[in-house]
């Protein structure tokens, strides 16, 4: 009878060796990002200065509805999977005690209405009804976008907040996106959407924190692998969803004059 023998495993993982001092694996993040996301939304410009029409308007509030939620309905996983969610006291920790604001935040308790609502609310005063809102049949480059990032959400704490945090908030706050979207619609539109006017000043400061947070999970070469494949997949689907958005203005119709 052979005599059974098992590997030692010690020091052999991907944990062990390789990692990147983290100023260079983050600086190496913000390359990725150029490389990838690529293309510039086309229709933000167009909300910001009038001329979008408003069946675009009304698809893209839909679109906004499926993204806020999805998000806002997974979002305590990034809590739940913080690493200092055994902390004395909140006081104590950093990731717990910033995702536990964030879902807050979200889910309305913080002040604001909740996320989801402020986006069915933008919807009524387009004139949507609640039934196309639900019977909204979603790009698919969206549905890419949202579920990569919810894999990772869940997959674990560092992938989340990379995928969510540093490639979701950090990217979308940098765009700007939020104050032309909230500036346009109530010049052009005749709007006062309060979503946008809470993200407007909301995501860059979730955005500085998202980098702060992630600087602290980036140590081993493990996770920085981790990192990198999500931020690398969630930017991929994103300017995606960015193309797939911009082709509509080649479609009749898709301008309106300017409205004063």
């Amino acid at each position: 009878m052979s005599e059974r023998a098992f590997k030692d495993i010690r020091g052999t993982g991907a944990e062990c060796t390789g990692a990147l001092p983290v100023d260079e694996f983050m600086a190496s993040l913000e390359a990725l990002q150029v490389e990838v996301a690529t293309a510039k939304n086309e229709l933000w410009p167009r909300v910001a200065d009038g001329t979008l029409s408003l069946d675009l308007l009304k698809r893209l509030c839909k679109e906004y509805y499926f993204l806020g939620k999805w998000y806002t309905c997974e979002f305590a996983s990034l809590v739940a999977n913080a690493p200092d969610v055994d902390a004395l006291d909140l006081g104590s920790s950093e990731h717990f005690l910033h995702w536990a604001q964030n879902v807050a935040d979200e889910m309305g308790f913080a002040g604001d209405a909740n996320h989801v609502d402020m986006k069915v609310e933008w919807a009524r005063m387009l004139g949507i009804t609640d039934e196309e809102l639900l019977t909204y049949r979603t790009m698919p480059e969206t549905i890419g976008s949202v579920f990569t990032s919810l894999y990772y959400m869940r997959r674990s704490y560092e992938e989340g907040l990379a995928a969510f945090g540093w490639a979701g908030e950090r990217f979308a706050a940098s765009t700007n996106y939020a104050k032309m979207m909230y500036e346009g619609m109530r010049d052009h539109y005749g709007l006062e959407v309060e979503n946008f006017k809470v993200h407007a000043y909301a995501e860059e400061d979730h955005g500085r924190q998202a980098d702060f947070l992630l600087r602290q999970v980036a140590t081993t070469a493990g996770q920085q692998r981790r990192i990198r494949r999500a931020i690398e997949h969630v930017l991929i689907c994103r300017n995606a969803r960015t193309e797939a958005l911009n082709r509509w203005l080649d479609e009749p119709g898709a301008l309106r004059r300017k409205v004063a």
